[in-house]
């Protein structure tokens, strides 16, 4: 983005600087500012730069157009303005599942290399200790143990920086609030020692507290944040809240010193505070459940226990689980327990396997060995978070797989008699009294299934919408139609009354008033960008025409009502597909012009784009000519009959 600096500190500068501006937003094309006084905008100097193709004041608001690299630029202006306004654009309205499987993707993705890394040093280092080459006591053993716990123990500092990037905070901020979780004196200081009194004695919350907060109980987790994951992004969310409210009370001529201060200050309490009790009851609650439910129906844990593990590995709610495991080792020598989420990891490395062998990305496939055999190791964090999680219905299939393992297991009353996972796991089912094999057998069957299901179902079900790779770069190399996308009245782009497109700042193209709401593809190609408010879309051609489809001016207001996107980006169209449904009534009850515009993005890539003449026009009619360079011959003759 450094190259984008000049350009909105220019822009900023001539709106009358950061301290005028209230907020600001993007759409397709152009960042929209909401200023506090608009007298103090030179409209004239900032139209006379290169970089901008138009400025204008539209629905209250002054509008810069820079052109469909305008995301970028986007993100240069929150950082100028960190701290003096509102950044902000409008986004897809989700679901709140989706929206945390997003949160905990884009904070996990950074960090990927180094958990498959270490990951890979586990499993090494457990093959070197099963093969008798290393012992626990060797030098050479706690080194290779250290770098490969290392990323895992300091999780919650890892994230702490990338959940504060995602939440536009001082990432150096978020890091001392992950560092301060793990800390050992929090451990030995917080849960350990003289119980000073219990709380919720005899219930099912029972908990002991072994400290105080100013006379407030501290209910720590009795196996502290170390390997965590979304306790630490919650706590950087509610710190990047904290932070933003102090940039607007703290006096900017003392904020630089004070903030972040305050910020961890304020902040590490609410989360030991909330954040502890919080992870105790539902560790209680899982706890329990599992105890209970085992008491009716061994069969029904077993389906339960292996749908949720994998989940509350990601929420590190999984430990009430394994607890209950250890308890059963220490007290009998055999658990029933474990075999319920003995096959989860090999059903993530069915998933990654799949993933392997029908991406086209180079970048996933490299990822996936790595991520393959520290599966097997039973590091499952790079499987999770690099291959299953990003698309929802893998992880769905790995916790298919792994129930369908778990419930063999189940119902050949299968036990361990130790705590071990991983492929160095099979000799835990070994019954050490009699040396029975039974359980060893079972074991295997039920991995060799839960692989089997995990792979196939992630295999048959992948999608090309599901594989990010770089296409090999269009090129047009004779002349396209391009077709209406909607009936309606076509009249030229210099009848627009959108000033910007009327320039062809935004490139060549045509103007149709819609008599109709179905919105179809003009081309065959590829949906390049659907925006979050379903007002415009993006298609880029087979043949590298790029095409933005704008229905109706200034209807971003609209935030989507009366607009329903039928398409996703990276999605292929045909054609004449059906991309979008328009209520053109409500827009226009809205008070908003249904004047829609089709322009061709990259004109200049083009020896021309030619226009069809003003007349009514039915969607899938021809309305505009692409002409690439090399075709001269065509542009004349063309030229001849227009």
């Amino acid at each position: 983005m450094e190259k984008y600096q000049e350009l909105v500190a220019f822009i900023l500068e001539n709106v009358g600087g950061k301290e005028n501006v209230l907020s600001v937003t993007h759409c397709m094309t152009r960042l929209r500012f909401t200023l506090k006084d608009d007298s103090l905008v030179k409209k004239e100097a900032i139209v006379q730069s290169p970089d901008v193709m138009s400025a204008q004041f539209a629905s209250g608001r002054f509008q810069v157009v820079v052109g469909t690299h305008v995301a970028e630029v986007f993100q240069v202006v929150q950082e100028k303005l960190n701290g003096t306004a509102t950044a902000a654009v409008e986004e897809e309205k989700k679901g709140m599942l989706s929206t945390l499987v997003d949160t905990i993707t884009k904070v996990i993705t950074p960090v990927l290399g180094i958990l498959t890394a270490s990951g890979l040093l586990q499993g090494i280092l457990a093959l070197l200790t099963a093969t008798h080459v290393l012992a626990v006591t060797d030098g050479a053993y706690i080194i290779l143990h250290a770098m490969g716990q290392a990323v895992f123990y300091f999780l919650p500092v890892t994230l702490g920086y990338t959940s504060a990037k995602a939440f536009k905070m001082n990432p150096f901020v978020g890091m001392m609030l992950g560092a301060t979780l793990i800390i050992p004196e929090l451990m030995t200081g917080l849960s350990d020692g003289t119980v000073l009194y219990t709380l919720f004695k005899g219930t099912l919350f029972q908990t002991p507290v072994y400290n105080t907060f100013f006379g407030i109980p501290i209910l720590f987790p009795a196996n502290g944040y170390q390997y965590t994951v979304i306790p630490i992004i919650f706590i950087v969310y509610v710190g990047s809240k904290v932070e933003k409210w102090l940039k607007k009370v703290v006096p900017a001529v003392i904020a630089h010193n004070v903030n972040s201060f305050l910020t961890i200050l304020i902040t590490v309490p609410l989360a030991i505070l909330i954040v502890g009790p919080i992870t105790n009851v539902l560790s209680s609650l899982i706890s329990a459940g599992v105890s209970g439910l085992y008491g009716i129906s061994p069969i029904v844990t077993s389906l339960v226990v292996a749908l949720l593990y994998q989940p509350l590995v990601i929420f590190g709610l999984h430990w009430p689980i394994s607890a209950i495991g250890i308890t059963n080792l220490a007290q009998s020598g055999v658990d029933y327990i474990f075999p319920m989420s003995f096959t989860a990891n090999f059903a993530q490395t069915a998933v990654v396997l799949a993933v392997f062998l029908r991406t086209r990305s180079k970048d996933q496939k490299a990822l996936a060995i790595p991520a393959m055999v520290s599966g097997l190791f039973c590091i499952i964090e790079p499987a999770i978070y690099g291959f299953s999680l990003p698309v929802k219905k893998r992880f769905a299939f790995s916790m298919i797989g792994g129930a369908v393992g778990s419930l063999i297991l189940a119902f050949s009353a299968t036990k361990m008699y130790a705590m071990s996972f991983g492929i160095l796991g099979f000799a835990a089912f070994i019954n050490p009294e009699t040396g029975s094999m039974n359980g060893l057998i079972m074991a295997i069957i039920a991995t060799i299934a839960t692989s089997v299901v995990a792979f196939v179902l992630t295999y048959i079900t992948f999608k090309k919408e599901d594989d990010v790779v770089d296409e090999p770069k269009k090129e047009l190399v004779k002349t396209e139609v391009i077709t209406a996308p909607v009936t309606g009245e076509l009249k030229p782009i210099e009848s627009a009354t959108d000033a910007t497109f009327a320039s062809k700042a935004l490139g060549n193209g045509i103007v149709i008033i819609p008599k109709n709401g179905e919105i179809v593809s003009p081309v065959n190609g590829t949906i390049e960008t659907v925006f979050p408010s379903g007002h415009a879309i993006g298609i880029v051609s087979d043949t590298g025409i790029e095409i933005l489809i704008h229905i109706g001016i200034d209807t971003v207001e609209l935030e989507g009502e009366g607009f329903k996107p039928l398409v996703k980006k990276g999605q292929k169209v045909v054609q004449g597909e059906k991309i979008l449904e328009v209520d053109l009534e409500k827009v226009k009850a809205a008070g908003y012009s249904i004047e829609s515009l089709i322009t061709v993005t990259n004109t200049d890539q083009f020896l021309d784009v030619m226009s069809e003449s003003a007349a009514n026009i039915k969607a899938g009619e021809k309305i505009l000519t692409v002409i690439p360079f090399n075709n001269q011959t065509e542009f004349n003759s063309l030229a001849e009959v227009n």
